[in-house]
């Protein structure tokens, strides 16, 4: 998107003053013969034209460009802005006024804050929030020396910064407790996957690789029959993320979810396993293959993973929780011959409700639903009267920020998890377990199965 960027420039209050009281004063002076009022209006002109002089100035070299070093960044995180100008803007080297960048940003990136101008301005925003995030307009603010003139020089690029799941880890406990972690002969074999090789027979065309002539088919059809290549049926999972409309739910709880939903999908990857992510409804969120680069050094295999596992990451970032009842929730669910199905929904008091989970499972003998209720109480987002003074990033360029604010969250996260420990149930033929918005998977899966024996 191409930049636009509107320019205003106008006088201060104090401006209109000193206008008003120069003209005044000089009126005076011609009416009244005073001398030292026409000296007193003489001297606010000269203030007058030294300040239009210094705005002038100031103006020159403003062409502020804003780029995103860090597009998607998992919540919580930092993400990488450039601001800088085109060449060096001459109030830096010639000091006639004071100005600073305003980047009017949305509370998920922090709100409202300044910058000093400079040839380069790196710093840093916290992502708090799950889903992409425009980051508004920013505002050249300009005045001279004397605060009479104000120029606004204002930009809007269209760019954005989006909020990934956080993907956790799942520790091999966890796996084996959810069926993830293939066991016995299964493990020590290769996963199958689609496309792989399975032998059929087929009459010999002209051309086929004696090698892989079927004796046995050939002998009992009396013509030579040539093995086949099959696909063979991979180990496939299904994941049930409720995205049912509730009144109330915390945006905490949605974010936990999803982040959930993350972990599991990377765990199940890892795994072997080709993995789908539906929503209440029944609608495909994302889809991914086994892990090409899984289990040998394969680098375009790697890269292949790399680039599936950030369009997942991208799809659930934009996952909304409003399904509603009247749309035909649960009931489209083409869960295949999924041999694994993990639910995921909120905890407002009657888990999945609503929601046929049997029919998203199918065959999946290994059934396991994780419900969350709500860790820490929804805070309000404080809106300051007045914009806060951003810190650019240390060093030349970016180097670290403080960790303050994200230390105390996880003190009162880790309180949250010592009250409220997760507990194990039954759900029909699921295993339920029920958790808060604090607590990992390995918290909720782990943990549960220990107080259950």
């Amino acid at each position: 998107m191409t930049p636009r960027a509107r320019t205003v420039l106008r006088p201060t209050g104090r401006g209109v003053v000193v206008l008003l009281a120069c003209a005044a004063l000089w009126l005076i002076g011609d009416l009244t013969r005073v001398e030292p009022a026409r000296q007193l209006a003489a001297g606010l002109l000269i203030l007058l034209v030294i300040g239009g002089i210094g705005i002038a100035v100031c103006s020159r070299g403003l062409d502020v460009r804003r780029r995103v070093v860090d597009d998607a960044v998992p919540v919580g995180s930092l993400a990488r802005v450039m601001l800088e100008t085109a060449r060096s803007p001459w109030i830096v080297e010639v000091p006639l006024g004071r100005a600073v960048v305003r980047e009017h940003l949305p509370a998920e990136l922090g709100g409202q804050g300044d910058l000093p101008l400079n040839a380069r301005m790196p710093h840093v925003l916290r992502v708090v929030r799950r889903g992409g995030h425009e980051l508004g307009a920013y505002t050249v603010l300009v005045r001279d020396v004397f605060g009479l003139f104000h120029l606004r020089r204002t930009v809007e690029d269209g760019l954005r910064i989006t909020g990934l799941p956080v993907i956790g880890a799942m520790s091999p406990a966890a796996e084996r407790v959810t069926g993830i972690a293939h066991t016995g002969a299964l493990a020590a074999a290769p996963a199958p996957g689609v496309g792989e090789i399975g032998p059929i027979a087929r009459p010999y065309a002209t051309g086929d690789d004696i090698r892989r002539i079927h004796w046995r088919a050939s002998a009992r059809t009396g013509q030579l029959m040539t093995r086949e290549d099959e696909p063979a049926a991979g180990h496939s999972a299904v994941v049930v993320l409720d995205t049912t409309r509730r009144e109330g739910l915390p945006g905490q709880v949605e974010d936990a979810l999803v982040s959930h939903a993350a972990t599991v999908l990377e765990s199940l990857g890892l795994n072997g396993w080709e993995v789908r992510i539906v929503d209440a409804s029944g609608d495909e969120i994302t889809r991914t293959q086994r892990r090409r680069g899984v289990p040998g050094p394969s680098p375009l295999g790697g890269e292949a993973d790399a680039v599936e596992r950030r369009a997942s990451l991208l799809a659930l970032a934009e996952v909304d929780f409003d399904d509603h009842e009247q749309h035909g929730i649960g009931r489209d669910h083409a869960a295949g011959h999924a041999e694994l199905a993990i639910a995921l929904g909120p905890d407002l008091g009657e888990p999945f409700a609503g929601l046929e989970l049997d029919r998203f499972a199918g065959r999946a003998t290994r059934r396991t639903a994780i419900a969350l209720s709500p860790a820490l109480a929804e805070e309000e987002p404080e809106i300051p009267s007045r914009a806060r003074r951003i810190g650019p990033a240390d060093g030349e360029d970016f180097g670290r920020a403080h960790e303050h604010h994200a230390a105390e969250r996880a003190e009162r996260l880790a309180a949250a998890r010592e009250a409220r420990p997760p507990r194990r149930s039954r759900l029909g033929t699921w295993t339920l377990v029920r958790g808060t918005s604090a607590d990992t998977l390995d918290d909720l899966l782990t943990t549960s199965e220990e107080e259950t024996r």
